[in-house]
């Protein structure tokens, strides 16, 4: 393909928008949008440059494959093996335990799959996850390795048929992708078959660009019109980049708004042309030769400066690690990327056995980092560890307590409604009272009020037996559970609600502390709990709210107890030493200690 400087131009525009999203400049809420910008651009030059080497009769999928194994291996192991150390030294270990498993699904092409599959609400935050923007090199190498074959597949039938091919295939995966992005929207984001269509479009209009006769048949628009075109597309990406809020799901619809102006930049914007003009100058084409480099670095650095600090780092740090990053992507461009992707300048006989060996040292380190769970020995001592009791599989030990009914006449009927909160209220009951002779039953799915329809399965007959109701959400409580409220004590049931609780931004920094320096950490509480926790104390009289920030003090909240034990594994459940150590200090004040007390064999 004849080199065109204005794509180089438009994957700067790209990658600069995704590094200001990530940094969190103001003016760039749609700059992940960029990725999308990628897509179209990846599917135009890997259709390209099939068509054109088959029209050659050069082209193999194994030199197709060797070339993009080739374009991205070698800069991507740098990133990742660079990476490792510094997760190794600053990461707590439920947070290293996924940067490993990261690292063996990025070698395999499949970190959005991973990331797919631990989405949701035990997932650590992306923010704190050096490798969470490979998801997008996942997609790109699975459209790698299957469309060469579909297209190949198409060419046989003629031109035409994979132009229509094409389309078809592009309109299924939009049709893919607004389905799921209602119904399963983690999976219209990570997914191939929700992905595809921006891939496709790129792919379209090479294909177009690549008919017999293109370049001597009549343009498709005259000057002026083309001219105005590419603009128009330029601008509809401006535009997106920042009108649209990046920060929750965006609806296909509102995609195809970058993907198409992409599309224009690439078909219009020719030499001459306002577009191309400034898509073309120096500047900009040197950060789109480093786009690569500059989109593997940035994220990294990001998230390892999240994990060094306590609080949310300003912007200006953020601004002077896109410098920084862009400075790295240099370095790598021209040492890594530049001279890898030559098989004349680094032959096959070095290439690959250094790409090799690099790989598995690679995989071995994310191998090792998932087998032992994050290596917790580095924070812990074996018996801190003993039971899952520093794990976030602790506060999912009562999820089997899902009985029909209470049967047991000698103990306090104990029914746990709610989401995990309110298995952290019931566990720290458990700590506090251990010897508590109660009978539990938890009931999860209840995010609303008791009295919401519908309810579930057995839902009625548990709370008619009920003697104790334990409710708590990560949810800010509904105007409803004073209702609730009135009803349970008209029904003669005790009822406690858990207030909101939170452990800061950030707990990694713990790791970084010697062991005798642990103890009584503390982080700020975030500004949405603290008015959660308010929200809290004005619907639900103080005698049946559990206030678990009452242990906050001036604005923070412990997050490691007396002997530097770990009280949060994901900054918003409780540890088993987290469910001790608020529970022995809040449970007390509540009415709770009393009905406790009462059911506690004396010694």
């Amino acid at each position: 393909m004849i080199y065109r400087p204005e794509i180089d131009g438009l994957r700067a525009v790209a990658v600069v928008s995704v590094i200001l999203f990530h940094a969190g400049v103001a003016g760039f809420a749609g700059g992940l949008v960029g990725v999308d910008v990628f897509f179209v651009i990846s599917g135009y030059l890997i259709t390209g440059i099939i068509v054109g080497q088959r029209s050659r009769g050069t082209f193999t999928l194994r030199s197709f494959w060797a070339r993009r194994i080739r374009r991205i291996a070698p800069a991507l192991l740098v990133v990742m093996a660079a990476c490792t150390p510094f997760a190794v030294l600053w990461m707590m270990p439920d947070e290293l335990e996924n940067f490993g498993q990261s690292l063996v699904t990025t070698l395999l092409s499949g970190n959005n799959v991973l990331l797919y599959l631990s989405s949701g609400y035990f997932d650590t935050a992306s923010e704190f996850k050096p490798l969470m923007h490979t998801w997008s090199l996942g997609v790109e190498e699975q459209f790698y390795l299957l469309f060469p074959l579909l297209l190949l597949a198409l060419l046989a039938l003629g031109r035409r048929a994979a132009a229509s091919g094409v389309v078809v295939v592009g309109l299924v995966s939009f049709g893919v992708a607004v389905w799921w992005s209602s119904t399963d929207p983690d999976a219209a984001f990570y997914l191939l078959p929700a992905r595809s269509w921006e891939l496709l479009v790129g792919a379209g209009l090479a294909l177009w660009h690549a008919r017999p006769g293109a370049e001597a048949a009549p343009r498709l628009l005259g000057p002026r019109a083309a001219s105005a075109a590419a603009t128009a597309g330029l601008l509809a990406i401006v535009a997106t980049v920042v009108a649209v809020d990046g920060g929750s799901a965006v609806s296909p619809f509102v995609l195809v708004v970058p993907v198409v102006g992409a599309a224009l930049v690439i078909a219009f914007a020719r030499e001459g042309t306002p577009a191309a003009r400034v898509l073309s100058r120096p500047p900009v084409v040197l950060v789109g030769l480093i786009s690569f480099s500059a989109y593997l670095w940035h994220q990294p650095l990001f998230a390892f400066a999240r994990i060094w600090s306590p609080e949310e780092p300003p912007v200006g740090v953020f601004l002077a690690l896109s410098v920084v990053s862009l400075g790295l992507a240099w370095l790598t461009w021209r040492f890594v990327e530049t001279p890898f992707r030559s098989p004349d300048t680094v032959r096959r006989r070095v290439f690959a056995p250094a790409i090799g060996s690099t790989v598995v040292l690679v995989a071995a380190a994310g191998l090792v980092l998932h087998s032992t769970n994050g290596l917790p020995g580095r924070i812990y001592a074996p018996e801190v560890l003993a039971d899952g009791a520093t794990d976030v599989t602790y506060v999912q030990r009562l999820i089997e307590n899902d009985a029909e009914r209470f049967v047991d006449d000698d103990r306090l009927n104990v029914f746990v409604v709610g989401n995990s909160f309110s298995r952290d209220l019931a566990n720290a009951v458990l700590e506090t009272y251990p010897e508590a002779r109660l009978e539990i039953i938890h009931q999860p799915g209840v995010l609303g009020c008791l009295r919401d329809q519908p309810r579930p399965a057995h839902f009625d007959e548990r709370y008619e037996a009920a003697e104790l109701i334990l409710y708590a959400t990560d949810r800010e409580y509904p105007t409803c559970v004073r209702d609730d409220l009135a009803q349970a004590v008209a029904d003669g049931k005790e009822i406690f609600y858990g207030g909101a609780k939170n452990f800061g931004d950030n707990a990694n920094w713990i790791a970084r502390q010697a062991p005798d320096e642990r103890a009584l950490l503390t982080n700020s509480v975030p500004d949405e709990i603290v008015e959660m926790d308010h929200v809290a104390r004005d619907l639900i009289p103080a005698e049946h709210l559990v206030p678990w920030l009452d242990l906050a003090v001036g604005g923070r909240v412990p997050i490691t107890d007396d002997e530097g034990r770990i009280l949060s594994p994901d900054r918003i459940h409780f540890t088993k030493y987290g469910a001790a150590y608020f529970g022995e200090r809040v449970l007390p004040q509540t009415g709770l200690d009393e009905i406790m007390r009462s059911v506690t064999p004396e010694d």
